[in-house]
């Protein structure tokens, strides 16, 4: 069986237990956090494949990656944690994770939007981009914005697979590549 596969039967396990017990929402947020500490910090992820650490240091190291009082976990993610642990799937829980955020999202016509810019937008900028997106789309956006200065200008904004590059690098990189390919036929 595939990990993919796998990851995507305990992801919806956890959302279907979760459901059950009226705590999706809380789920989602701990699901979120966890995801978010497992991409910044490899350490996390070096420890959970190291045969070596034992099942309940690994759940408890995934605790505190959610919440620093293990005690305010939701029932279904500690019992999760616990079951995909001593399942031999400790290094997984990341793809687990994703997959639980995308089913969530998809239940509950959630939509991701990432903005990027090369400085940061003024508040009647983010408005108006949050107006238009909001308009052409159904159920709700969640925003996420972030700076990168390497654009040089403008911005991106990625929709649910669909991307507009705004930025200055892009074209550049644009004219750069018409330069190239005009002087290749001259020649």
């Amino acid at each position: 069986m595939s990990n993919g596969t796998v990851s995507v039967r305990y992801a919806k396990a956890l959302l279907k237990f979760a459901t059950e017990e009226g705590c999706q929402e809380q789920v989602y947020s701990e699901m979120k956090r966890l995801l978010q500490v497992m991409k910044q910090v490899a350490e996390l992820r070096q420890r959970l494949s190291d045969p070596t650490v034992s099942d309940s240091d690994k759940c408890s190291v995934l605790e505190t990656a959610i919440s620093e009082d293990h005690d305010s976990i939701s029932l279904p993610v500690r019992n999760f944690l616990k079951l995909a642990v001593q399942a031999g799937r400790a290094e997984m829980i990341i793809f687990m994770a994703s997959g639980f955020i995308d089913l969530y999202r998809k239940q509950n016509h959630i939509l991701s939007a990432n903005l990027v810019s090369a400085i940061p937008l003024d508040e009647a900028s983010c408005k108006r981009l949050e107006e238009i997106v909001e308009s052409v789309t159904t159920g709700t956006v969640e925003w996420t914005k972030t700076q990168d200065s390497q654009l040089m200008g403008g911005f991106t904004l990625q929709v649910d697979g669909f991307r507009l590059d705004a930025s200055v690098r892009s074209r550049l990189e644009r004219i750069r590549k018409e330069l190239i390919e005009k002087n290749n036929r001259v020649i």
